[in-house]
């Protein structure tokens, strides 16, 4: 059985309500433990921290931060000086849907440098690079990234995510390739997606984006990451992951979600809440009840006899 890891939820330079960062905590706590953990053997604990001084020595914080103080490229998971994860998310409109996709891709690899060998995609040989095996950076929600994809517990948006199955070498029926059933096969590309390997024969690192466009039609095409004295810079102090990251321009992920998706993902939103402030004043008013009970019949038990 594998040890079990523990992700901080924490702002830092940023104003965000404790009871929203709580929640999302709990979402993404259920997350890991009902959907991400059967499938990937990886399990944890994720807790909430109104500031990095109250998180545990030993935690993986996940930091919300200020966008406009957050340098472009620079959120996603980290290393620091003693190779520990740490990850940065900016506030937002459905921040938890960044929250969730660095949490899992955290878990699955702590360092970033994970690989997996396999052939080439599909979709890249189809824009004219030739057929040959590769090494796969893994990161398990880049594929399925989008928020039309996500899903929701109790009312917070979460990430899709792959499953090991991801990388088999053909499709199989019966197969899930991710959580959420986008994928009907091995190594594809949900639309916002992308994936990144490194190719062992010129030792460059590509990238396929398979990216709406402005006319709002889907533009696949590959992207040498290489190229850019900013990925190198990055690998140069860091891992692959953070290096990837920091080159990749991905595209809104909530802006390609249907107005009807917005409005379901409200309306279970507010339903929820409703549910939980309705849950807890009934709570409360029978806490409040069997204690005026109780101090009652203690009233009662210390009037003398006679």
């Amino acid at each position: 059985m594998s040890s079990v890891a523990h992700v901080a939820l924490v702002p830092r330079g940023v104003r965000v309500d404790m009871s929203e960062v709580a929640h999302v905590a709990a979402a993404l706590a259920t997350q890991v433990i009902r959907d991400f953990s059967p499938i990937w053997g990886i399990t944890a604990t994720v807790s909430a921290f109104p500031k990095a001084a109250d998180v545990p020595v030993g935690y993986w914080p996940i930091f919300i931060e200020d966008p406009m103080k957050l340098p472009d490229g620079a959120a996603g998971v980290h290393l620091d000086k003693r190779n520990q994860p740490y990850a940065l998310v900016e506030a937002g409109d459905k921040w938890s849907l960044s929250a969730s996709h660095e949490c899992l891709e955290m878990l699955v690899d702590p360092s970033g440098n994970r690989l997996h060998a396999g052939p080439l995609l599909e979709e890249a040989v189809q824009l004219g690079l030739p057929q040959h095996e590769v090494q796969y950076v893994v990161e398990v929600c880049d594929p399925v990234e989008d928020g039309q994809f996500g899903y929701q517990i109790n009312g917070v948006l979460v990430s899709d995510f792959f499953t090991p199955n991801f990388y088999d070498p053909a499709a199989a029926n019966g197969v899930r390739y991710d959580f959420m059933g986008v994928l009907s096969g091995p190594l594809q590309l949900a639309p916002n997606g992308y994936i990144s390997w490194l190719d062992p024969v010129s030792g460059e690192a590509k990238q396929l984006q398979n990216f709406y466009g402005p006319d709002h039609r889907l533009h696949p095409q590959v992207v040498n990451l290489s190229h850019s004295n900013m990925f190198q810079e990055v690998l140069a102090k860091e891992s692959f992951r953070p290096a990837i990251d920091r080159v990749t321009v991905s595209p809104d992920l909530l802006a390609s979600m249907s107005r009807e998706q917005h409005v379901e993902f409200e309306q279970r939103f507010r339903a929820v809440k409703h549910a939980s402030q309705i849950h807890a004043r009934r709570i409360q008013d029978e806490i409040s009840h069997a204690l005026a009970v109780h101090e009652e019949q203690l009233g009662e038990s210390l009037v003398p006899a006679g």
